[in-house]
């Protein structure tokens, strides 16, 4: 993901280049906004150059798979009793 932020004075239209077509994003005077990867813009890059936005990358959260037997282990706990 890509966090882009809005450090200027004043309002910015950025249009961006989706796989589903152009999209365009209104950023307000220190607004941010966060975007996919795949979302690209040359307006993007040359803000960045003139340091009206900054430009932050993120990964992507990715969800390790839990497998079966490891999530019936865990949901069992045996407790021992005294008499």
């Amino acid at each position: 993901m890509k966090i882009i932020k809005n450090t200027s004075m004043q309002g910015l239209n950025i249009p961006f280049a989706t796989p589903e077509g152009v999209k365009s994003i209104f950023l307000a005077p220190k607004q941010q906004v966060e975007i996919s990867d795949n979302w690209k813009s040359k307006i993007v890059e040359n803000l960045v150059h003139r340091r009206m936005i900054k430009l932050t990358h993120t990964p992507d959260p990715v969800q390790q798979p839990v497998s079966p037997s490891i999530a019936s282990k865990a949901t069992i706990k045996r407790t021992r009793k005294s008499s």
